[in-house]
């Protein structure tokens, strides 16, 4: 999470490796970036001013990363029914489907 004003300091860019190529952030203080831990990152050197961060890490219940990504189109289905269809019976299986998927595949 950026804690100071991109104005209050040059350099310091957030760069990230990815499959669509290299990413640069410098947010807005409160902004923040969520990224695979697997992903290759580094800083730009500060040249004026100070630049503040906090980083944390976020680990996921679910190991495979397949199965987190099916577990996401689940959810992602079941929101757009919803959105579409309101509370139905179906709505109601996929729900139950995706809550009984993530507890088989929970690691916790």
């Amino acid at each position: 999470m950026f804690l100071e004003s991109p104005d209050d300091y040059d350099g310091g860019e957030l760069i990230t490796d990815t499959s669509a190529g290299e990413q640069r952030y410098k947010l807005p203080a409160g902004a923040m970036i969520l990224y695979p831990s697997s992903t290759l990152h580094r800083v730009e050197p500060v040249t004026r001013g100070r630049r503040l961060a906090a980083i944390g890490w976020v680990q996921s219940q679910i190991r495979d990363p397949a199965a987190r990504e099916i577990l996401f189109d689940l959810d992602t289905a079941r929101r757009q029914l919803f959105e579409r269809e309101g509370k139905s019976h179906e709505f109601d299986l996929v729900t139950k489907s995706l809550a009984n998927l993530q507890r088989m595949w929970s690691e916790i």
